[in-house]
């Protein structure tokens, strides 16, 4: 995982000398989410947060996406944070650091062949070259990324290959420091996205992690959905059963969705109108106060805790 290099912004001290604090967005979805979040951060003055509040949303790397377990996101994250502390690296992390900055150059444009293919040749140098799993520690950054880059340079006649990108690799990672940032998880409960069984509850193991390494855990149940319906009055009046079940409706949708196409016609998963429901941001804070908003209490029962985190950065 890495920081958007659209949103993030290098911490800097004001001429108060007061610090900047970064909240790090780490979203279960890949679309839904985002939309909403990047408008919050353009309106961030409408919506009122502190001038002294950095939000930057993390991206996935390669191998990391079409993720949606809440646990595995998690633990990816925390192994992240160690690699960016002790400084060493897997050859999974190497390879998508590589991967991160192709994007970043244009050199790869977009997930599909192209991008599967260089993951594949890059995994291929890894096991035959170096002969290294990809979970094993990265010994020599500098003389693995050169091999690597020089096989890939050789076989996809990428001449523009910046060999140095060993110093972009060296310095990636997540700018995150202990006590002037904070780590925001930010998923659903749906009932498929944990595992829960008695030997397994991974909700119970998400809200301990989180509470251990002293981040932010943001729950909506049963769906990023039902925070977006909290935005509109009829809220309150959709049958809460069903909210919690949440039962398909239809071959592709489930009721909380199509409850908000119903109430917001018009909304799509993918494609929707952020600024129009930011613009109603309180009504939703004050509407989720009507819901659960307890951590341990959302793996079962409808309702969100995101107006927290929305009053928690206007201080």
């Amino acid at each position: 995982m890495r920081e958007s290099r659209i949103f993030g912004e290098r911490t800097h001290v004001f001429s108060s000398d007061k610090t900047r604090r970064k909240y790090f967005f780490v979203y279960e979805g890949s679309i839904t989410e985002v939309i909403y979040f990047d408008m919050v951060r353009a309106m961030r003055e409408d919506v009122g947060i502190s001038p002294l509040i950095e939000l930057i949303p993390i991206i996935r790397s390669y191998s990391e996406k079409g993720w949606s377990n809440p646990k595995k996101i998690l633990d990816r994250i925390i192994k992240n944070l160690e690699e960016s502390k002790t400084k060493h690296i897997s050859y999974e992390t190497l390879l998508n650091r590589i991967m991160d900055s192709f994007y970043e150059m244009g050199i790869i444009t977009t997930s599909g062949i192209q991008a599967r293919s260089i993951w594949k040749t890059m995994c291929r140098v890894c096991d035959q070259n170096i002969q290294k799993e990809l979970n094993s520690d990265v010994e020599d950054v500098e003389g693995d990324s050169r091999l690597i880059l020089e096989t890939l340079e050789k076989e996809y006649e990428l001449s523009h290959i910046v060999l140095d990108i060993s110093n972009i690799i060296k310095e990636g990672g997540l700018t995150y420091s202990e006590g002037f940032g904070q780590i925001c998880l930010i998923v659903d409960r749906d009932r498929q996205s944990f595992v829960s069984t008695p030997e397994n509850n991974q909700y119970e193991y998400v809200v301990d992690k989180c509470r251990e390494n002293g981040f932010g855990l943001f729950v909506t149940n049963p769906c990023f959905e039902f925070w977006l319906l909290l935005h509109f009055d009829e809220v309150v009046e959709l049958d809460r059963k069903k909210l919690l079940d949440n039962p398909k409706v239809t071959t592709k949708r489930r009721y909380a969705e199509q409850e908000l196409r119903r109430i917001w016609p018009g909304y799509k998963k993918n494609s929707y109108k952020a600024e129009v429901l930011v613009r109603n941001i309180d009504k939703a804070i004050s509407n989720e106060k009507k819901f659960c908003e307890d951590i341990a209490k959302l793996e079962d029962s409808i309702g969100s805790n995101i107006g927290i985190l929305i009053e928690e950065m206007r201080t």
